[in-house]
């Protein structure tokens, strides 16, 4: 690559950099972001009282990915209307965290960490359009063409058939399993708290959302952790369906020794970052 190339594509990211900064400061992008947070704390508290359920021995209780959420409301009476409003809130969760790296929200930085951690943002941010688009597809056709779980399965094995596969699952396992340490130290520590507009709110406020975060991350970074333990398994016996999602990663729970009891506890902290995800909502630093 030549100067005048380098300098040409330099020229392209800084203008795309702008655009994204002008674009996550537009008031209706804000109000989008803000109704993003409502609809993932939803779908959270939804995913985590489906699972207290299973833990507690109650009718109507499943171990369900977000998929397997969605699915869920669309059987409720007013399902379709949920559907559509779901739509538009993960639409612009995943926008806005795509915006949030472009323009650099979170002030992560130019180095390599910073890099990676706007990467991550994005990636995020396609994972709810991602969401949005089973949701439509769920509306279309009032079902979802796989089972619960077996999406995640299905791009094991899609990335087993490429040239390295094996390899690229394995670091998959390895990333997903980092992302749960972070997880669990964002949690413990409060970092997370940094995005928040925390002197808007009372002490009492504060404290609450401190022990939101710690159920919640705890939670959120032990199935991660054994998300990637399931992609590190199907990567070395070269077996997709050895992968799993959040649901698989809940089952493994209930099927341990202390089966019932930390299904409970890691539901309830489901249900913990879907109500933070809702005090993102009111106090996150959107722009």
């Amino acid at each position: 690559m030549n100067d005048e190339t380098k300098q040409s594509v330099v020229e392209k990211i800084e203008e795309t950099v702008k655009a994204a900064e002008e674009t996550v400061r537009h008031p209706f992008i804000k109000q989008l972001a803000r109704f993003g947070f409502y609809t993932k704390g939803a779908l959270f508290i939804i995913i985590g009282i489906l699972a207290v359920l299973v833990a507690t021995g109650q009718k109507g209780g499943e171990l369900a990915d977000p998929s397997g959420a969605l699915e869920t409301i669309a059987k409720l009476t007013f399902g379709k209307i949920l559907l559509i409003i779901f739509i538009f809130g993960a639409a612009g969760h995943g926008a806005w965290n795509i915006l949030r790296g472009a323009a650099d929200v979170d002030n992560a930085g130019k180095d390599w960490r910073g890099i990676i951690k706007r990467i991550i943002a994005g990636g995020v941010g396609v994972f709810w359009l991602f969401l949005a688009w089973t949701a439509w597809s769920i509306f279309i056709t009032e079902r979802i063409s796989e089972g619960n779980g077996e999406m995640t399965k299905t791009l094991a094995a899609i990335l087993l058939a490429l040239p390295l596969g094996a390899f690229l699952v394995f670091i998959i396992g390895l990333i997903t399993i980092g992302a749960g340490v972070h997880e669990c130290y964002s949690g413990i520590s409060g970092k997370y708290q940094e995005n928040f507009k925390l002197y808007t709110v009372g002490d009492n406020q504060r404290r609450i959302i401190s022990v939101l975060g710690v159920f919640s991350f705890t939670a959120r970074a032990l199935l991660l952790g054994l998300v990637g333990y399931f992609f590190i398994t199907a990567a070395i016996n070269f077996n997709p369906d050895e992968a799993a999602g959040l649901d698989g990663a809940l089952a493994a729970l209930a099927q341990s020794y202390y089966g019932k009891t930390l299904l409970f506890i890691t539901a309830t902290g489901l249900v913990c970052h879907g109500i933070l995800s809702l005090y993102e909502a009111r106090l996150r630093r959107i722009c």
